[in-house]
């Protein structure tokens, strides 16, 4: 089956000398590994790089753990993303979650465009510290984890389960203004990103809770190496 759609990079791997292999969220098809030979003209390195997204066509065949390229171009020409040593630090970290999330993820149009327009946003627009924080949160809707606001007036949210209450239910209850700085974030659109007032200390507390929501949340969902690359920039 001949397929032709837009893919968002989610990881590359070296493979054997010259080879590449690369995980891409396809829109029609969901997460494709591609085997990318040494030879291939398409074989560049900037084709590949984090959440890059392209436009490709390929035959695709369901029993074939790698699949085969035969058209590569590039969706959009990131001005940002790649060069500016602060949202590299961010694409990096995205990326790397993303990539242990989204391991066997099928065709899910709301998933795709959420992350396609999300990192369009994050190139066109200047450096921002809570830009991932939003992008996390907003991101659990589509993973079925997305905190029910009804009752954020309650004084805690228990982690775990993924509800407010009235009093503490679990050892990963959160509350105060750890509680206020989540609410915060989980109340903020992109748009008004910039408008948030957080601290640093705040920030790397309020990551740390996404984090562990995360964690709680997704099978085997394992540490994230570029996490402390991440707490330096910000």
């Amino acid at each position: 089956m001949i397929v032709s759609s837009s893919a968002i990079v989610l990881s590359k791997l070296k493979y054997r000398d010259n080879d590449l292999i690369v995980k891409l969220l396809v829109k029609d098809i969901g997460v494709t590994s591609f085997i990318i030979r040494g030879n291939s003209k398409r074989n560049k390195s900037n084709y590949f790089q984090q959440l890059s997204v392209l436009k490709l066509e390929f035959d695709y065949k369901i029993k074939r753990n790698l699949q085969y390229l035969k058209e590569l171009e590039f969706k959009y020409n990131f001005k940002t993303i790649h060069t500016d040593f602060k949202k590299v630090g961010v694409i990096i970290f995205l990326s790397e979650i993303l990539s242990k999330i989204l391991i066997h993820q099928e065709k899910d149009l709301g998933l795709y465009n959420y992350i396609e327009k999300s990192i369009l946003f994050f190139d066109n627009t200047s450096s921002n510290p809570n830009f991932h924080l939003i992008f996390l949160m907003k991101l659990s809707r589509f993973l079925g984890f997305y905190p029910d606001g009804e009752k954020n007036k309650f004084d805690f949210f228990d982690l775990q389960n993924g509800f407010y209450t009235e009093t503490k239910t679990s050892k990963y209850n959160i509350y105060g203004n750890e509680l206020n700085i989540f609410n915060m974030i989980l109340g903020t659109n992109f748009d008004d990103c910039n408008e948030l007032t957080i601290t640093s200390m705040q920030r790397k507390k309020v990551l740390d809770n996404i984090i562990l929501y995360y964690k709680l949340h997704i099978e085997n969902f394992k540490s994230v190496k570029s996490l402390e690359v991440l707490r330096k920039l910000f």
